[in-house]
């Protein structure tokens, strides 16, 4: 699977803010980051290690961004972001609300948003969508063929798992766009949003890979996602491991992003097989525990004997239960 590894690394360098952000910030001192981080078939450096933002000014203020909570940061890729920024303005404060894409950032006030300012949001989403989700139906599709032992066609994955991708991304981004007037009217609503964030992106995380793994539909793989992560067992165990690993190497990755020029290579670098390493855990975890021998979810033993359908059956074989 080492062909696999410089997918992460390209991936990150396309997010340029965060790149020009972390080297930018060089010099300023040392900073550690604790991100929770639950399965994403294609995480980024950026999704272990935020950089520190420049400042912005205003005509009375300095101030630096709050914080940066993640919305729709969905399994498929590095979501699209908010950034809540106090403006200082001497009229009123604002809100600045960041949309991170792989190609570039667009920015805009909540202040000044309309029908023209979402349109381009809109259009920088969906272009996002496509990038996004051809790369993870590659690179997840990939993963999985070579765990089974098999040629890793790339293309093939890309026709068969593209589309899934997409739309899923599609979806999760025009639910995001749908939040923006809401957060323009009322923006301490951020506040709240956050814990429901968290809670819908576990019950949801095994979605996409079961695209993948399962050969399942959008839909399909929605539902099928609500009852395996409701259900608890070894689906949210695992999640709890994948939180625990992510934490421990956002702290690490932290670090050397802190430390500037040599230490963001390392990271870049080093963020590549860790990356390949999760997402291939988690697409071996639940072929082998999901989605087709008889283990469900809130067991912790797999059955004795291999599950049998209605008309006698054996769900082992290579056939894809819709």
């Amino acid at each position: 699977m080492l062909p696999f590894v410089p997918v992460p690394l390209v991936a990150s360098l396309l997010e340029f803010r965060k790149l020009r952000r972390a080297f930018a910030a060089a010099g300023r001192g040392f900073s550690i980051t604790f991100e929770f981080v639950l399965p994403t078939p294609l995480p980024t450096l950026w999704t272990f290690a935020d950089p520190p933002s420049t400042p912005r000014l205003s005509p009375r203020t300095t101030s630096e961004p709050s914080g940066t909570p993640s919305f729709g940061d969905d399994p498929a890729s590095p979501g699209p972001t908010v950034e809540p920024t106090p403006t200082g303005s001497s009229r009123t404060g604002g809100l600045d609300t960041t949309i991170e894409t792989p190609v570039d950032v667009l920015s805009l006030s909540t202040e000044s948003v309309g029908p023209e300012a979402l349109a381009w949001l809109g259009m920088a989403l969906v272009g996002y969508a496509l990038v996004a989700g051809v790369l993870a139906a590659g690179y997840v599709g990939g993963i999985d063929r070579r765990l089974r032992d098999e040629p890793a066609s790339i293309p093939s994955c890309i026709a068969a798992y593209a589309p899934r991708f997409i739309l899923y991304n599609l979806l999760v981004f025009g639910a995001f766009l749908l939040t923006i007037p809401v957060l323009a009217v009322a923006p301490a609503l951020l506040l709240l949003a956050i814990p429901i964030v968290a809670v819908v992106s576990y019950v949801f995380y095994p979605a996409p890979f079961l695209f993948v793994v399962d050969d399942a539909g959008v839909v399909e793989a929605f539902c099928r996602s609500v009852r395996l992560t409701t259900s608890g067992g070894p689906v949210l165990s695992f999640a709890l491991w994948h939180v625990g690993a992510t934490v421990v190497a956002s702290v690490v990755l932290s670090l050397f992003v802190s430390a500037g020029g040599a230490g963001i290579l390392l990271a870049l670098v080093g963020t590549a097989p860790f990356v390949l390493v999760l997402t291939a855990a988690t697409v071996s975890f639940l072929r082998d525990h999901v989605s087709g021998d008889g283990f469900e979810a809130g067991s912790t033993d797999p059955p004795s004997r291999p599950p049998i359908d209605g008309h006698g059956t054996d769900r082992n074989s290579n056939a894809i239960d819709p």
